[in-house]
């Protein structure tokens, strides 16, 4: 049954989009959804003002469910948003809600439109915690409670309604704020149990986005391709994100030292020759922000500097970073490091020594063993995305002595855990290595599978520490071949990348973003395309018989209600007459193509014209034009 709708005042009608507004703008706040939202806010305050209220139909509200679906699932696929649910299910759900929403809103079906609204706040708390979710449910339970004392409808509760829901709303918020309030004290003792209870699992991300990564002797890692950032310009060979230095023989971890320590980056100096790098980040890294060694200097964010010379910052979804770094990717010079960098398990260091001896005979430096180790592990190992180290000793001793296969942070702990048995100080660092590239765009695409694990080893003569990567890159070619993307999908991306870019250079500078289509040359392409086809349209519309032109005299109205009977016929009937063709061997062809029924009306037509044009009656516009209406929507209707 549908809800009748009352006729209400536009001081009402906007007391009542109150809690659909607040909803909506709920969901673009969680889920970054301003260019769905927004638009929809906008029509919904227009409209309602003027005081416009469109006709309801359930037509109407699957159109408007379907559409904001695949809007949803759009926007869904060019800013991903992750939460508890899946990206392609929460984006065409929110997207349809908006839908829904809006039409119920516009439409005056107030019951709909309230439970589609709290509906949609439901999902919009499922992404996002901290303030987003507070401030959210705040507004949404505020409205309700305006719209409720506005509308009158208290009085079938009375007072004690009213006192109930204002409790509702205090339990509710101060729920919520202890909820958060407890996390935040418990943080550190939550994140220990998660990761000894998940240590085991894969991980999409974790050598580059964790502080602690475990070394299990069985395991899988995920070959997700879930896009994390977008690359322009010079391409870095490596972007590091974090720094192990403590190894207590299965589980490495940034130190607190580390962290502590804080550093500055050296300002590039004048005319220094420095390379450029556009970042976008896709995906929320915070606190994380990758940067190549020898990084200078950090526009988009202000970041802090720790030890290792890992930048921490906020790393918010959206958020784009130009990174100027020296032509050469090194770390600066610093003092040697102390003991923590030569530390491992005794049982280890016995288990390891004689291995790393071995496999270093005729080396004498530091840089000459660390690249006879690197070149091993590169020559005799094969890549594999699972890792079975059972056995008898230690996980690493198993892997470099029987040469199983594994992933980049078995290859690295290895190589360490060798180069530290010769006391030779040397760490674990994680971060992305870009591959990709778009042939469409020309940006380099980093996704989950690019984490990467590496050792960096202190060198004596050059005073800091030097990359090296004994992963076997060559076994690991025919896996990202088996990952590549599609051509279609290639430029699916680069589409919505150019897109999102676009639509973020327009918020921010409007003017150089209009410019900026003007001068692109496929928009011209595309008004040339339009402006050709409005003339071939308007050439062939005008394109009459003189027989025809003859006919239409000199009066204005006449000459308009003939000209639309000739558009209803070539329209509704595809029919055109010919130079020499009279008016009834054009109703012949009618008749023929759609009937008597279509013909008599025509005829009445050609009959009221005549008369007017030819006979001397007073020329009728109104029953010309209604004839020509019924005709249109006869031929219509029976197409």
């Amino acid at each position: 049954m549908s809800e009748p709708a009352a006729p209400v005042s536009r001081v009402e009608r906007g007391v009542e989009l109150l809690p659909v507004l607040a909803a909506l703008a709920f969901n673009a706040v969680a889920h970054d959804r301003w260019l769905m939202c927004g638009p929809a806010a906008l029509l919904l305050v227009v409209l309602s003002m003027l005081g416009r209220q469109p006709p309801y139909s359930s037509r109407l509200l699957l159109i408007s469910g379907v559409v904001g679906g695949t809007v949803g699932a759009v926007m869904s696929g060019m800013w991903p948003t992750l939460g508890p649910i899946s990206p392609l299910i929460m984006g065409p759900l929110c997207g349809a809600l908006v839908g829904l929403t809006t039409l119920c809103a516009l439409c005056g079906r107030r019951m709909y439109a309230l439970t589609y609204a709290l509906l949609l706040s439901a999902l919009s708390t499922a992404v996002r915690g901290s303030n987003a979710v507070f401030v959210g449910i705040l507004v949404v339970a505020l409205s309700l409670l305006v719209l409720i004392f506005m509308r009158g409808r208290m009085g079938h509760a009375g007072l004690a309604g009213g006192v109930a829901f204002g409790v509702f709303v205090l339990v509710l918020m101060g729920a919520s704020f202890g909820m958060m309030r407890f996390l935040r004290a418990s943080q550190g003792v939550l994140t220990d149990t998660l990761f000894r209870m998940v240590q085991s699992a894969p991980r999409l991300s974790g050598v580059a986005m964790q502080s602690e990564i475990s070394l299990e002797r069985q395991g899988r890692m995920s070959g997700a391709g879930q896009l994390v950032m977008e690359l322009r310009g010079d391409r870095p060979e490596r972007l590091r994100t974090s720094v192990f230095d403590t190894f207590d023989g299965t589980r490495w971890k940034t130190s607190q030292e580390l962290e502590q320590t804080q550093l500055a980056l050296t300002p590039p100096r004048p005319q220094e020759p420095l390379r450029s790098t556009e970042l976008t980040l896709l995906q929320a890294l915070r606190p994380y922000l990758p940067a190549p060694a020898g990084i200078r200097s950090i526009a988009g964010a202000t970041p802090k500097v720790q030890g290792g010379w890992m930048l921490r910052g906020d790393g918010r979804k959206g958020v784009t970073l130009t990174l100027r770094h020296e032509q050469r990717e090194q770390l600066p010079e610093e003092p040697p490091p102390d003991a923590r960098l030569t530390a491992l398990p005794e049982a280890l260091r016995a288990e390891l020594r004689p291995m790393a001896l071995e496999l270093t005979r005729g080396a004498t430096t530091p840089r000459a063993r660390a690249e006879a180790l690197e070149l091993w592990f590169r020559e005799n190992y094969e890549y594999s995305l699972s890792v079975d180290l059972s056995g008898e000793g230690s996980p690493l001793a198993i892997l470099i002595r029987e040469r199983r296969p594994a992933w980049c942070t078995y290859f690295a702990s290895a190589m360490a855990a060798l180069l530290r048995s010769l006391d030779i100080p040397a760490r674990m660092a994680g971060g992305f290595v870009p591959q990709e590239k778009n042939p469409f765009s020309e940006a380099f695409l980093i996704r989950d599978r690019d984490a990467h694990a590496w050792v960096e080893v202190y060198l004596p003569e050059e005073g800091r520490f030097v990359a090296f990567d004994p992963t076997p890159w060559r076994s690991r070619e025919p896996l990202d071949a088996q990952a590549a993307i599609s051509t279609w999908s290639a430029a699916w991306q680069a589409f919505s990348s150019g897109f999102r870019r676009w639509t973020e250079r327009l918020l921010d500078s409007p003017l150089e973003a209009l410019l900026a289509v003007v001068s692109f040359p496929l928009t011209w392409l595309v008004v040339g395309v339009g402006v050709a086809w409005r003339l071939v349209k308007r050439y062939r519309r005008e394109r009459v018989p003189k027989a025809r032109a003859a006919m239409r005299g000199t009066d204005p109205g006449l000459a308009a209600a003939y000209a639309r009977y000739l558009r209803a016929m070539k329209r509704g009937a595809n029919l055109v007459p010919a130079p020499t063709e009279t008016d009834e061997e054009l109703l012949n062809r009618l008749r023929t193509a759609r009937g008597d029924r279509a013909g008599a009306l025509a005829e009445a037509f050609i009959a009221r014209y005549r008369q007017a044009r030819y006979g001397g009656d007073a020329a009728d516009p109104a029953l010309l034009g209604k004839l020509t209406v019924e005709l249109e929507q006869l031929l219509r209707q029976e197409r």
